[in-house]
């Protein structure tokens, strides 16, 4: 059973989530999108994870997309 797109969105949100990155929509000037980009690319990773579990429930995310759900 193959998963659908926002199935597999799903999952890259929890995985992002348990990593510590965060998705989130600006609305900038066109003139600045660039600008914009260039900040956010400069802007340092997440901390890593405090809790060691993250890591597992990591990996349980990735058996859970290879095993299609």
């Amino acid at each position: 059973m193959s998963l659908t797109p926002g199935q597999r969105k799903k999952l890259q949100r929890d995985r992002d989530r348990a990593l510590g990155w965060v998705e989130i929509t600006v609305k900038v000037a066109a003139e600045r999108a660039q600008e914009v980009r260039s900040f956010a690319a400069s802007l340092p990773g997440p901390l890593p994870p405090k809790d060691p579990r993250q890591l597992d429930l990591i990996e349980q995310i990735n058996r859970q997309i290879s095993e299609g759900g």
